[in-house]
């Protein structure tokens, strides 16, 4: 078992400070759709990020046993708040990911990695919202 501590300081007016164990200070507030600052981290924005990150890092375990060659890899997370049944939370999050490759890196070795990822995600796996992902892998044909 681990344990992965956060601590939050705030006088309620914005932005607060959020403490990581990890030694990441920053400061947060509510959307601006919520009455809060522009240019800060939200919760709404570390929910989605951390689909991302994780999704990124639980990839790149995968890929680096299996000593895959990555040249690139990008995504992109879109989450949607809704109404369901009668409470407003995210009732999904679309995720696009891109993987560049080499030539000799082959591609059915880069979904195997990116599925695995997808079914051990920690952070995805832990979360009560749909996830749609859209993966996309392609050759690096610039490459020798």
């Amino acid at each position: 078992m681990k344990n992965f501590t956060s601590r939050l300081v705030s006088d309620m007016n914005w932005p607060s400070k959020l403490m990581t164990q990890n030694g990441l200070v920053l400061d947060f507030s509510k959307p601006p759709e919520y009455n809060g600052l522009h240019g800060t981290m939200t919760p709404e924005d570390a929910f989605v990020s951390s689909a991302l990150m994780c999704l990124a890092t639980t990839f790149e375990t995968y890929a680096s046993k299996m000593r895959l060659n990555v040249t690139n890899y990008e995504s992109e997370g879109t989450g949607t708040v809704d109404r369901v049944d009668g409470v407003v939370k995210f009732s999904e999050i679309r995720v696009k990911v891109r993987i560049t490759i080499p030539l000799e890196t082959k591609k059915a070795s880069i979904q195997k990695a990116i599925d695995r990822a997808r079914e051990t995600c920690l952070v995805t796996a832990s979360m009560n919202t749909s996830i749609d992902y859209d993966v996309q892998i392609i050759t690096n044909k610039n490459e020798q």
